[in-house]
């Protein structure tokens, strides 16, 4: 919202059966918070492919709280997949 994530890092950590077409990924960046201070990000990235569409569900949080809540965040990401089709 306050200009591009900078210090982009992204990494596949899983993928499904080629039935089901989702894939998981690790992210970290950088971004500017309202107040114009940099603030350091973990995410989780669903990707799944379901007909013609993208679907993606994000799941993060500061860098300083992601190793509290990365187990939970990783749970979630895992949770959505293309089988809803």
């Amino acid at each position: 919202m306050y200009g591009s994530p900078t210090d982009v890092r992204v990494k596949k950590i899983s993928s499904s059966s080629a039935n089901d077409n989702t894939a998981i990924y690790q992210a970290s960046f950088t971004t500017l918070t309202p107040a114009m201070r940099e603030s350091d990000r973990n995410a989780f990235i669903s990707a799944s492919i379901v007909g013609n569409g993208l679907f993606l569900l994000v799941t993060q949080s500061t860098a300083a709280r992601y190793k509290k809540l990365d187990t939970s965040l990783k749970k979630v990401a895992n949770s959505f997949s293309g089988k809803w089709r």
